[in-house]
């Protein structure tokens, strides 16, 4: 097996359990040893940082945020996208005529336009409650990213009536949407290269559906024991799930620590 020099870590259902919505003690261990053997963890979710409490960051120097909008080292922000003018005041529009409830994401804060079952639900499900706010704050904000709460079958009506994002999910709650330009993949790829090291000597770590690009851009993905079908069938390896020592279990099979 190729030297591994890095390791990228999904959090929902990866380093957090959707039961505890906490990390498990076995992951923190795993993350420890991995960077303690010289293996950098790195940190790719679509969390922005005001929601990684409970996370034990000291391992982690180098960040993925916002599904790769935002990505940030020791050496300063590398990669900064988002969302486009014009399609921040379509999503505005929508949501201010009640079309679907949507969380706007911004680097320093987040709220969501309506309080709606489907938020309430992804609130039990994830352990982080959302403020709600006036969806008119987003125009002339830096928008990374938005999560609207609608039924997947709605989801192609948010691309036809927008010109420059994507979308991704992990849930059927609720979509990612953010710029084409961004997502995990070409994160992935940048942050590879900001850390200088090669593709083939990087694992990484997921279970939902904005981890399948993410796994196309590594040497081994390995899939969460909780993850669904389609990412299981992605991975090079699927280990236990995140609440029976998945990570840890995979560390030690791959050889990177000690038992």
């Amino acid at each position: 097996m190729t030297k591994i020099k890095a390791a990228f870590f999904d959090v929902d259902g990866t380093l957090f359990s959707f039961k505890s919505h906490t990390e498990p003690e076995s992951t923190r261990q795993a993350i420890r040893k991995l960077r303690a053997a010289g293996i950098m963890p790195i940190l790719a979710t679509g969390r922005p940082t005001y929601q990684f409490e409970g996370l034990d960051l000291e391992p982690f120097e180098t960040f993925i945020t916002l599904n790769g909008q935002l990505c940030f080292s020791p050496a300063g922000v590398y990669r900064n996208i988002t969302v486009s003018s014009e399609d921040v005041q379509t999503i505005v529009d929508r949501s201010l005529a009640g079309l679907h409830s949507t969380l706007f994401m911004e680097r320093e804060r987040f709220y969501t336009s309506a309080y709606t079952d489907r938020v309430r639900a992804v609130e039990k499900l994830v352990g982080v409650s959302f403020p709600t706010g006036n969806a008119s704050w987003a125009l002339g904000s830096d928008i990374y990213q938005f999560n609207i709460y609608q039924d997947p079958s709605y989801d192609q009506e948010i691309l036809d009536c927008t010109s420059s994002v994507t979308i991704t999910r992990w849930t059927d709650l609720f979509a990612d949407v953010f710029p084409k330009e961004g997502g995990k993949a070409a994160a992935v790829s940048q942050t590879l290269e900001h850390v200088g090291i090669a593709p083939e000597e990087a694992i990484a770590f997921g279970d939902g559906g904005n981890d399948l690009s993410m796994f196309e851009l590594v040497g081994t993905a390995i899939a969460m024991g909780n993850a669904s079908d389609e990412v299981k069938a992605a991975a090079n390896i699927v280990t236990d799930d995140v609440d029976h020592d998945g990570i840890y279990n995979a560390c030690v099979r791959l050889g990177l620590i000690d038992a």
